[in-house]
Order: C-alpha cells, then sequence, then structure tokens
C-alpha cells in the first residue's frame, strides 16, 4: 500500500441528504424535517452518518487501487460531530504502522471548519 493518500471531500447539501433518504428508506425528521430539526438539540438538519464517511471509504478503496477493499479488511468508526447541510468533508488518511499482515491505517474526516466529525481506523490485509 502506498504511503501517499488520495484527498477525498465531499460537499453535503439538503439535496444530498434528501437522495439518501430516499435510497435508505431512512426518513428520520431530524435528516429530512426542516422544520422538526430545527426545535432538535442540533438546531436544524443533520446528515446521516454514511454520507460523511463515504469520504473515508473513498480515499481507503481509492489507496488500494480502488474497487472493493480486501477481504478481511476491519474497520473501527467514531463519529464526533454532526455535518450538517453547507458542509465539506475531507478525508485525512494516514499509514499508523505496518502490522503482522496488515497495514494499519487511521482517518479523521473533518469539515471546513477543521472540525472532525469523524474518526477511522482500519487494518487492510497484506
Amino acid at each position: 500500500m502506498s504511503a501517499e493518500f488520495p484527498s477525498v471531500s465531499e460537499a453535503v447539501s439538503q439535496e444530498t441528504i434528501d437522495r439518501y433518504a430516499d435510497i435508505s428508506g431512512d426518513y428520520n425528521p431530524i435528516h429530512v424535517d426542516l422544520e422538526a430539526a430545527a426545535a432538535s438539540e442540533f438546531g436544524g438538519t443533520i446528515a446521516h452518518g454514511p454520507i460523511a464517511l463515504q469520504t473515508f471509504f473513498r480515499s481507503l478503496t481509492e489507496s488500494t487501487g480502488g474497487g472493493a477493499l480486501p477481504p478481511g479488511t476491519k474497520v473501527k468508526v467514531t463519529f464526533r460531530a454532526p455535518v450538517r447541510p453547507g458542509d465539506t468533508v475531507r478525508s485525512e488518511l494516514r499509514e499508523r504502522e505496518d502490522g503482522a499482515g496488515a497495514t494499519e491505517l487511521s482517518a479523521e474526516c473533518v469539515n471546513q471548519d477543521g472540525t472532525t466529525v469523524i474518526a477511522a481506523q482500519a487494518s487492510v490485509p497484506s
């Protein structure tokens, strides 16, 4: 695996969130109901978790040559902050160490303000 990782970013809009709701069937009001979301603890709609997480997976799959990840790849994800319409999320992937038979990677998905919205780790078999 290369020590150079592709920079992957994604702009998130309410349209992106609404399209994901249509695909996933997840119409939780926190994602799609502007009025209900405005009255919530978040003060507005937030993106479904996988929308921001896609930057991590795109960076990871591009770094392994594209396509599917190798069988046995393990991923651990921690959601740290909400992603809102208007945010741009960027994945910052880096190699932690070359473990026994696997490459250990870590990543932070950050928004345009530098806030970490997702922290992730991956163990990719060699």
